[in-house]
C-alpha cells in the first residue's frame, strides 16, 4: 500500500474513533410518559420539553436541561423579573439621591440653613408683590373715584379712562396669581426640605 494512502486511512480511522467515542461518552436521563426514568444515548423529541440530564459514561452529571415553562409560568416569571427590576431601579435612584444630598449638605444643620434662606427669599418676594397689589388697588380706586365725579358732574367718560381701569384690573389679577403661585411653591419647598432633612439625619445616624 502506498504511504500516502496508508496515511489517509489512518487519519480517517483516528477521526472516526474520536467521533464515535465522543458520541458514546454521554448518556441522557429523562422520564417517559409513565414517569419512569430512562437512560439512553438520545432523548426522543416528545420528551425534550420535560427536561433531561446529560451524564458521562461513568455516571457523572454534566448538565441539566430544565423543562420548558408553561405560558402561565412564563407570565409569572416576567412579572417577577419586572418587579425585581422596579425595586432595583428604585434602589439605584435612592442611592443617586443620597449621594447628591451628601454633596450638598455636610450635616443636618446645613439643610435647615438652606431651607430657611430659601423660604426667607420666598417670603420677601411675596411681601413685595403684596405691596405692589395694594398700590395697584389704590390706583384703581382713585380712577374709579374720578369716574364717579365725572358722572355726577354729568360729564362723558372717555374710553382711555375705562382702558386705564381695565389695565389696572388685569395687572392686579396677574400679581395676585403670581402671589398664589409663590405661596404654593413655598409650601412644596417646605415639604421637600423636610424630606431632605429626614433623610440626611438618617444617613448621619448610620
Amino acid at each position: 500500500m502506498k504511504p500516502w494512502l496508508r496515511y489517509l486511512l489512518l487519519t480517517f480511522w483516528l477521526g472516526a474513533t474520536v467521533y464515535f467515542n465522543t458520541v458514546a461518552a454521554e448518556l441522557y436521563r429523562y422520564k417517559n410518559e409513565d414517569s419512569v426514568t430512562v437512560l439512553d444515548s438520545y432523548v426522543p423529541a416528545r420528551y425534550v420539553k420535560n427536561g433531561y440530564a446529560i451524564l458521562s459514561m461513568g455516571g457523572r452529571l454534566l448538565e441539566v436541561v430544565p423543562r420548558a415553562l408553561s405560558d402561565r409560568e412564563i407570565r409569572e416569571r416576567d412579572r417577577t423579573l419586572a418587579a425585581e427590576e422596579s425595586i432595583a431601579s428604585a434602589k439605584r435612584e435612592r442611592e443617586i439621591a443620597d449621594e447628591n444630598l451628601m454633596r450638598l449638605y455636610g450635616a443636618p444643620i446645613d439643610v435647615i440653613r438652606a431651607r430657611d434662606a430659601k423660604i426667607s427669599s420666598f417670603v420677601s418676594l411675596i411681601k413685595t408683590q403684596e405691596g405692589a397689589t395694594k398700590r395697584l388697588q389704590y390706583q384703581k380706586r382713585q380712577q374709579e373715584s374720578a369716574l364717579a365725579d365725572i358722572e355726577r358732574a354729568g360729564g362723558v367718560i372717555g374710553k382711555d379712562r375705562l382702558a386705564r381701569i381695565s389695565s389696572l384690573e388685569n395687572r392686579i389679577a396677574q400679581v395676585e396669581s403670581e402671589i398664589a403661585k409663590k405661596k404654593d411653591e413655598k409650601g412644596t419647598l417646605s415639604i421637600a426640605y423636610a424630606e431632605d432633612l429626614k433623610r440626611v439625619k438618617e444617613m448621619y445616624q448610620r
